[in-house]
């Protein structure tokens, strides 16, 4: 008889949770037991880590044997706690000494030959092994440059059960195999080497001046933009340049976005840091989980993938209604919040929303060389189908024109996004000094009394006039004060003038060209 333990995690939203695997080995019929709430993954890890073990030729013990998995009270899902429990098994069986495997941690899925496969959420899980400081963290070695990023924790990249074995047994072995895994981290770097300009170049996009005058506003304040006209005109085509115009990601950013990433299964094996601002864009089938995020087992949605960049909706008026309300909270706060029985969890979305749509389903609506051949009822219909209370979350609308004829002949013409990068970048600066000054250290303008005193008198009474005629409300006046802040910051920061102001009343308010 014997019992053994080692670290484990089990994923819980886009965080990871430490986990106790136990191991008990005692007389009684064959047989393995899992117990602590394991979901269908985890039960199924019975088979897998017999199978391993006899393949690497360390069979389990031919006694009862118990895994326990503490907090008993939290649901574990996915195979990632497969490598813990071999391993826990093995010491209680005497095959490793208890006293290395109770100080060590481990995460992979194991095969059925014994290979240690990678699992979601290696970065996650190298920063729960952090706050219980095991001696040795192990992993797959394809997770090897995710858990790299953790400071604080010894990680050695394992290919088979066997090396995880020789890992914490043999000290030579375990040497070897941490000089080999820093070679492989020399070999491909720590960081991912990501290029900026991984999007197409605004360069590409004839004519538009208004449109991309928008988009740089929106990169540089991180504004939600609705692109609207007529089909063809090139609403797509600008969305997806944005983000070629937004800044690298800033070392806190890149982990938060790498962290999403993994968990959802996103990164490519091997992989590191993600560095560019994400772009998604989810088809308008896409169900109200899929977009912000739940399911049984609760996983981030699009808008959570999408943070610290771009999510774009094409076809807007396509999405489900329910999907698209959904987007409200997000949008407004940052974050979802994902609530069942057990408890809620909480997934990033600061996010800068860009939307397009049609001015009517047939898209050729108000078009000289088209007609349209949609029913005045069905125009309405196709409009109603967004919310005020969405719209009014929308900072800037953008009314995309027909290009000239012949104008496409010109393309790669214009302004290049590495020029309009630079320009959002002094922009965010500008903001950034200001916000440690002033805003703390978010660079969130929350404070309307704040951002008024760095209005001019002209500015001011402006924005009185919008107020007085009803054209803004309460959230609408907020959302102008921001945008004509950006404005004044891509016009090298200082006081905010009249002419932001104008200019974020008209982006705001496309109907009312003048408020005289």
């Amino acid at each position: 008889m014997g019992t053994a333990a080692t670290w484990g995690f089990a994923l819980a939203g886009i965080e990871a949770v430490p986990i106790r695997v136990e191991a008990h080995v005692r007389r009684g019929l064959p047989g393995l037991t899992v117990v602590g709430l394991p979901g269908s993954a985890v039960r199924e890890a019975r088979e897998r880590v017999r199978s391993a073990a006899a393949s690497s030729l360390l069979p389990l013990p031919l006694q009862r044997i118990t895994v326990n998995l503490s907090p008993g009270d939290l649901r574990k899902e996915g195979a990632g706690l497969d490598l813990s429990v071999a391993l826990a098994i093995l010491a209680a069986g005497g095959l490793l000494p208890a006293g290395l495997a109770r100080d060590s941690g481990a995460v992979g899925e194991l095969s059925l030959d014994g290979t240690v496969r990678p699992v979601r959420g290696i970065l996650s899980h190298a920063e729960a092994a952090q706050r219980v400081s095991p001696g040795l963290l192990l992993v797959p070695v394809e997770g090897l440059r995710e858990a790299a990023q953790v400071e604080g924790v010894r990680a050695i990249g394992v290919r088979s059960l066997l090396e995880a074995i020789l890992a914490l047994r043999d000290p030579k072995a375990r040497i070897r195999l941490e000089q080999r895994g820093n070679r492989w981290l020399r070999q491909r770097g720590r960081f991912d080497d990501s290029p900026i300009d991984i999007a197409p170049d605004m360069s590409e996009v004839t004519g538009q001046e208004a449109a991309k005058r928008a988009l740089e506003i929106a990169a540089a304040g991180g504004h939600h933009a609705l692109l609207y006209g007529q089909a063809g005109v090139g609403k797509t085509m600008l969305a997806r340049r944005l983000p070629g115009i937004l800044p690298p990601l800033q070392p806190q950013q890149a982990l938060e976005v790498t962290r999403i990433w993994s968990v959802a299964g996103l990164m490519p094996p091997g992989a590191a840091l993600i560095r560019h601002a994400p772009f998604r864009a989810p088809h308008h089938s896409a169900s109200r989980p899929a977009l912000v995020g739940g399911g049984s087992v609760p996983r981030p949605g699009e808008v959570t993938l999408a943070h610290h960049g771009v999510l774009f909706l094409d076809e807007l008026p396509e999405f489900s209604r329910e999907s698209l309300e959904s987007l409200r909270q997000p949008l407004e706060e940052g974050e979802v919040v994902v609530s069942r029985g057990s408890g809620s969890l909480r997934f990033p979305a600061r996010c800068t929303l860009v939307a397009a749509m049609n001015p009517c389903p047939c898209g050729f609506k108000g078009s000289t060389a088209r007609d349209c051949t949609c029913a005045e009822a069905a125009v309405l219909r196709y409009r109603d189908r967004l919310s005020g209370a969405l719209l009014d979350r929308i900072d800037l609308q953008i009314e995309v024109g027909a290009v000239e004829p012949g104008a496409f002949m010109r393309a790669g013409s214009g302004e290049s996004s590495a020029a309009i990068r630079e320009r959002v970048v002094e922009a965010r600066r500008y903001a950034q000094d200001r916000a440690l000054n002033e805003l703390g250290a978010d660079g969130r303008l929350e404070d309307s009394r704040v951002i008024l005193s760095q209005f001019s008198s002209s500015a001011r009474r402006l924005l009185h006039r919008a107020l007085s005629r009803d054209f803004l409300g309460g959230r609408g006046y907020m959302r102008v004060l921001r945008v004509a802040r950006t404005i004044a910051d891509l016009d090298h920061g200082g006081e905010v003038a009249e002419q932001h102001v104008s200019e974020a009343l008209l982006l705001r308010l496309p109907d009312h060209r003048r408020v005289a």
